[in-house]
């Protein structure tokens, strides 16, 4: 299936790798498919485009690449709601802002995105957590793009 993108033009893609967010992203509540698309080999970030509208891409990375002991708790909502039976078939992101330089950027860990890898569902979360920020600086010590 080819669709387009707001970074890379018109792409094929695998119709099983689509991620379903049952009720959107927060702020695009009506956009509820979307592809992990890597930006290049062995970068630390990768696109997150929607399905639908071209223009809807977000850039995310792992958390555990730009902060030490990144953890919360899935709450149950949330467990069910993704159907997640074990911890292996989770997998964590978080939405970059991209600044004019990477020492500008920044990450929100407060909301991350939970992907269930076995079935392709996916929420982002909001954290009840303060430890975490919304726009927390990246680590570059620990970026290997």
């Amino acid at each position: 299936m080819n669709i387009q993108t707001a970074y890379m033009g018109e792409i094929e893609i695998n119709p099983a790798m689509i991620l379903t967010f049952e009720h959107g992203i927060p702020g695009f509540e009506e956009e509820k498919q979307f592809v992990q698309i890597p930006i290049e080999e062995n970068s630390m970030f990768q696109i997150l485009q929607s399905i639908q509208t071209k223009e809807l891409a977000f850039i995310i990375t792992s958390p555990y690449l730009i902060t030490e002991n990144y953890t919360f708790e899935i709450d149950e909502a949330t467990v069910h709601a993704l159907d997640i039976k074990c911890e292996k078939e989770v997998a964590v992101f978080v939405i970059v802002t991209l600044k004019e330089t990477l020492e500008e950027s920044t990450a929100n860990l407060k909301a991350p995105i939970v992907i269930n890898t076995t079935n392709h569902k996916a929420k982002q979360v909001i954290l009840n957590d303060e430890t975490y920020a919304i726009r927390h600086k990246l680590n570059l010590q620990s970026v290997k793009g």
